[in-house]
């Protein structure tokens, strides 16, 4: 090979080495930059199909609002037949119940919302019943005792009647409350609520009741069977106010 050229061509080679690693670091970071919103968009455009769908914890009868009586609505003889609006709530409360026992959810002290992977028993009354026009439903099971207790609404008693409605009986709707269930510090730390009784005359409620009890549904949030009869731990029931 001739001398000259060799030099020549050693020389443009140095040469393009120089050019290249004096190119600047901007140019290669600006060509990473418009790469980037193209790997965004595939993530958030055709390819978010493929992606799997947050869970929807969504409840039925959105937007529907019960209207409380402004007082007890009571007969010397008992309870008078439930209102058109009374129905309508025990459908709405019913539907809810079967709705969030198919969640799957465990029961999780301390659990308000389904997106914190589980509820306790009162994180489940207040999340089903906070927008049903019943205002601030109190967050502890303690403390919605005594929201039905100053409502005047509370039954106190040990003992689950074996009939549902009537002055005497237990009316769908009603929240049952239970104390001992654990160290509290109030005498009361447990709440369901009554759903009525099935075509075998079966009472049945709703809530989380502990983390080895499963309802109909295998959930500890879930629909459970209401035994008639003396209880030790309970307090009694209540209807919700303004619901009579």
């Amino acid at each position: 090979m001739n001398a000259p050229f060799f030099s020549l061509s050693r020389s443009i080679l140095i040469a393009l080495l120089i050019a290249a690693l004096g190119t600047p670091a901007s140019v290669d970071a600006r060509l990473f930059k418009r790469e980037v919103p193209a790997v965004q968009n595939r993530n958030t455009g055709f390819a978010k199909f493929f992606r799997p769908k947050p869970k929807s914890y969504d409840l039925p009868y959105a937007g529907w609002q019960f209207e409380p009586a402004s007082r007890p609505q009571r007969s010397f003889f008992g309870n008078p037949e439930p209102t058109p609006q009374m129905r309508q709530l025990i459908t709405v409360l019913r539907a809810r119940a079967e709705t969030i026992s198919r969640f799957g959810l465990p029961y999780k002290f301390g659990g308000e919302h389904p997106t914190e992977g589980g509820l306790d028993c009162s994180g489940t009354m207040q999340f089903m019943l906070k927008d049903l026009g019943f205002g601030s439903v109190p967050r502890t099971s303690y403390h919605q005792y005594e929201w039905l207790k100053k409502a005047r609404t509370m039954n106190h008693t040990k003992t689950i009647p074996a009939q549902m409605g009537g002055k005497k009986g237990i009316k769908p709707g009603d929240l049952i409350f239970w104390g001992g269930t654990y160290n509290s510090g109030h005498k009361v730390s447990h709440v369901m609520i009554y759903l009525g009784q099935g075509n075998d005359g079966q009472h049945w409620m709703f809530g989380a009741r502990g983390k080895k009890k499963k309802g109909l549904n295998g959930a500890g949030v879930d629909i459970f069977k209401l035994n008639a009869g003396y209880q030790k731990s309970l307090v009694g029931y209540g209807s919700l106010p303004g619901a009579f």
